[in-house]
């Protein structure tokens, strides 16, 4: 039941974020939805929570064109936030939200070094869109957080 909510959000999160004209572009960027999502979905066990990210990454390269950047970032993100959610830290939406703004900051930086080598880049565009993009991520961690039964 839980995968069938989680796959009805990320297609509803898929849509949303390839709709033109859908959302506020602030500066011209947009966040990054999916992204969001797979580090929001980080408090789940660990091998869901990497397959989360690797359908997520996917969904977002091939929207916006990239080959495998997000995909492969996202799933080894989400396997290391994952697993310190689990062992490190205390389960919980604090850690859970400290834990994303360094996998944002991850994921964002690299994407930024990436276009600025490969291409023109502008920062200001690209500061924005993180920046949405982990202000996404609060709420659907809010709402993707479950406790487990053997926690109190």
């Amino acid at each position: 039941m839980r995968a069938a909510l989680i796959s009805s959000e990320l297609f509803a999160l898929y849509i949303l974020e390839n709709t033109p004209q859908l959302s506020l572009n602030p500066g011209g960027a947009k966040p990054l939805f999916l992204v969001a999502a797979a580090i929001s979905l980080t408090s789940d066990e660990v091998i869901p929570a990497t397959v989360y990210g690797a359908v997520c990454g996917a969904l977002t390269d091939l929207e916006s064109g990239s080959v495998g950047f997000f995909a492969v970032g996202l799933t080894l993100l989400c396997y290391f936030q994952s697993s310190l959610l689990h062992t490190s830290f205390k389960r919980n939406l604090p850690s859970l939200w400290l834990l994303s703004l360094g996998s944002a900051a991850v994921i964002f930086g690299a994407d930024f070094l990436t276009r600025l080598i490969f291409g023109g880049v502008i920062w200001q565009r690209c500061l924005i869109r993180a920046a949405l993009t982990y202000l996404c991520v609060l709420p659907l961690s809010a709402v993707n957080f479950r406790r487990n039964n053997d926690e109190e």
